[in-house]
């Protein structure tokens, strides 16, 4: 069907309704417009098998429409129902969860300003510490007003535009990489800006992934160009954030990405065998990337400290391996509920931010510890399962996109704090600072909100012809 055109046509010439003038009183109990078309296609396509199954018994067109359209039920009675079924949701459980961690972040936020160790402090480094938590509590209220917006804007507009955004943060990236446009905070080179606004490239280049899936899915029924293409638009991102250098958030965004690529392939979006192609990407993108790390290592092609800190893991010794020997010196004999007290503050650099388990532990004890854990394992599972239950493939692609950038900053961060892997630069989500770093995290659960809004909204797979259905719908019924 090109689209439909809700008729005024009232009664065949035996007094039944006709199909049209149906749809149009169905499709008026409908609140929610961007389910009009989709919603009227499946009811279209029910009553037209009628017709033709009426029509195979010897009726007459007129006869065959009358007794499809009245077995359909009264078209008020059935338009109401589909409303309630159809209507947009929201995930109540997940803004829960946000907003506990959202408390609980500004709470031990502030609670380091009435630590003892904060009074002894020179009184620069107390400035530095007040500043950071008032800024907190500011990109709080900052990133949900973000996830609101994000909520509300519906996540299918982000995704038309997906090689437009992502074509752009790899613009971004790649002027940075050169050495244009870039700004240097703390010895740190990874953020791009002019005057007071400034961005985090590997922030920006976290917020991608969910953008890839959207990129995926445009390559959707192709071969193996398109295969190609996708995997290009995989590459790319890795490395230019491997050159900032940040090879942990290059690492996170790579597996991230080769999950949402594994995902598409194994829903059929690409015309290929489907289990010799993930085996074979999943080779590529495990040996390849070993080896080549393998290779720059031995070549000296490694920045000097990411040398240093692998050097460091390997021997358990030398000056990179100080903050992993401090961090388990600060994480030893912790009690179990209560102030352990050690002096983090005075001790523990950046304790606030990639090491704000580490405070929590000693501040607080083990069993405070073990309930943020636990808060921010709900959260992984609940993005994941929202995500999961989605009819629509797009939305589930791009859900697990987000899931995976908040499941392995955790991940890592805590494998990090335990000395299993080398400390690289991570995040808990709405508890360490990091202005950027925040906002990435409600930027993520507003999409994973707007993609559970509609999942009983959009179909498994949007066809070109329903951007035109809607609009025909929406304007003859005077919405």
């Amino acid at each position: 069907m090109d689209g439909i055109s809700v008729c005024s046509d009232q009664c065949s010439g035996n007094g039944g309704i006709r199909m049209e003038t149906y749809l149009e009183k169905l499709l008026s109990q409908i609140r929610c417009k961007k389910a009009r078309p989709y919603i009227a296609e499946e009811i279209r396509d029910h009553i037209e098998c009628q017709i033709a199954d009426n029509l195979s018994e010897g009726m007459s067109y007129e006869e065959a429409e009358k007794n499809a359209v009245t077995d359909m039920g009264d078209p008020v009675e059935v338009g109401i129902s589909l409303d309630r079924i159809h209507k947009p949701k929201i995930a109540w459980k997940l803004l829960v969860i946000v907003g506990i961690l959202s408390l609980l972040g500004i709470l031990i936020q502030q609670s380091i300003l009435r630590q003892p160790g904060y009074q002894e402090l020179e009184t620069w480094r107390q400035e530095v510490y007040r500043y950071t938590t008032e800024g907190f509590v500011s990109c709080i209220v900052i990133g949900f007003l973000l996830m609101c917006v994000i909520y509300f804007l519906d996540y299918t507009l982000i995704a038309k535009y997906s090689r437009f955004i992502g074509g752009a943060i790899l613009i971004l990236g790649g002027l940075r990489v050169a050495g244009f446009g870039g700004v240097d905070i703390n010895g740190v080179g990874n953020w791009v800006g002019f005057g007071m606004f400034r961005v985090s490239i590997t922030s920006l280049m976290m917020f991608y992934v969910p953008i890839y899936g959207a990129i995926l899915y445009k390559y959707r029924d192709g071969g193996v160009s398109a295969l190609c293409r996708a995997i290009l638009w995989l590459i790319l991102p890795v490395f230019i954030t491997s050159r900032i250098p940040s090879l942990g958030v290059a690492v996170i965004m790579m597996v991230s990405m080769l999950i949402e690529l594994t995902v598409a392939v194994w829903k059929g979006w690409f015309q290929l065998t489907v289990k010799k192609t993930i085996i074979g990407m999943w080779l590529l993108f495990t040996a390849g990337p070993v080896l080549v790390l393998t290779a720059m290592y031995a070549l000296h092609m490694l920045e000097a400290y990411q040398e240093a800190r692998i050097r460091s893991y390997l021997s358990h010794s030398g000056d990179a391996n100080y903050m992993t020997a401090m961090l388990h010196k600060f994480n030893e004999n912790i009690l179990l509920w209560g102030d352990s007290g050690k002096d983090v503050v005075g001790g523990l650099p950046e304790f606030n931010q990639d090491y704000i388990f580490s405070y929590i532990l000693n501040s607080y004890g083990l069993l405070a510890g073990i309930f943020v854990a636990a808060i921010l394992a709900a959260l992984v599972l609940f993005m994941f399962g929202a995500a999961a239950r989605q009819k629509n493939e797009l939305g589930m692609v791009m859900g697990f996109g987000c899931g995976m950038i908040i499941l392995l900053n955790i991940s890592l961060n805590f494998a990090g704090m335990l000395g299993w892997i080398p400390l690289t630069s991570t995040f808990l989500p709405f508890l360490s600072v990091g202005r950027n770093n925040i906002l990435l995290c409600y930027a993520l659960v507003g999409i994973i909100l707007s993609i559970y809004r509609y999942k009983d909204v959009y179909p498994k797979k949007f066809k070109a012809s329903q951007v035109s259905l809607q609009k025909t719908i929406t304007l003859n019924l005077n919405m």
